[in-house]
């Protein structure tokens, strides 16, 4: 374990994951797979932020926007929830923004193969938004795409979307993607602390944890919630390279010359 700065400091290794294989730390990290299942857990992280390379984040709001100004963002799991709002962009059709469960589906490949699932009829209404997800997001096939507004004042209460019955799995399983994010609106984790979201930010997100969203500013919030398969030879990379960037708030490297380990700022 490297002392930087007089702070010890935990590298992968150390935790038996070999810190040049990207495949190895996307499976650790995303899937909570650990390479070496006896002797360490798999990673559980709450949220991973992500270096997603350019993306048309203002144009997607806008798109955002058109949609609401519409009226096409229906209240979303309203119960205790204050404020919140969604509309499906891919899944069984834009007002069906629950799990295919709750639609007479027994799951995700049932609603597949029975051709249930497709670009819904908002589509062409948001061409970037859909261009975006089509070419340049990188999944082999999406289970929902959905555009998720909190208005001023808006909670979202406590809950996490482990289904009923089932243990949590603790995977990194979803992305969220702030297409805006006001200051004084924050999504918080618990004990983890508020995700770091703003404009045009994205992470993977393990929404088997607890988690709340509180709107405390004059503006309307519209994220984005993406889930899938995607395709890991892109995504290895991206996850593996975010990770290394935040590793323990810090990106270390090793120093050849000095023989030492450095952070690099």
């Amino acid at each position: 374990m490297p002392e930087i700065d007089n702070k010890l400091i935990p590298m992968m290794q150390d935790f038996g994951i070999d810190a040049t294989d990207n495949q190895q730390i996307y499976d650790w990290i995303r899937d909570n797979n650990h390479p070496d299942t006896d002797q360490h857990f798999g990673m559980g992280l709450p949220w991973l932020m992500l270096d997603f390379p350019e993306w048309p984040h203002k144009e997607m709001l806008a798109e955002a926007k058109a949609l609401d100004e519409q009226g096409l963002i229906p209240d979303y799991n309203s119960g205790n929830n204050i404020g919140w709002s969604a509309v499906a962009l891919y899944g069984l059709s834009s007002d069906s923004t629950l799990p295919p469960e709750e639609y007479g589906y027994s799951s995700y490949k049932e609603a597949r193969e029975a051709g249930a699932l497709h670009w819904t009829e908002i589509a062409d209404q948001c061409p970037i938004t859909t261009k975006f997800f089509k070419e340049q997001f990188s999944y082999k096939r999406y289970n929902r795409i959905r555009f998720m507004k909190l208005a001023p004042g808006g909670i979202i209460r406590w809950h996490n979307d482990v289904p009923d019955n089932e243990d949590p799995t603790f995977d990194l399983g979803v992305v969220n993607i702030a297409l805006n994010n006001p200051e004084h609106c924050f999504f918080n984790m618990g004990l983890w602390g508020n995700v770091p979201c703003k404009d045009g930010t994205m992470w993977l997100f393990g929404n088997n944890h607890y988690h709340m969203v509180k709107n405390n500013s004059n503006e309307t919030r519209y994220h984005m919630i993406a889930s899938g398969t995607p395709d890991e030879t892109v995504w290895a990379d991206i996850t593996a390279n975010s990770w290394r960037r935040q590793w323990w708030g810090e990106f270390v490297d090793w120093d050849s010359a000095n023989e030492k380990y450095v952070r690099i700022d």
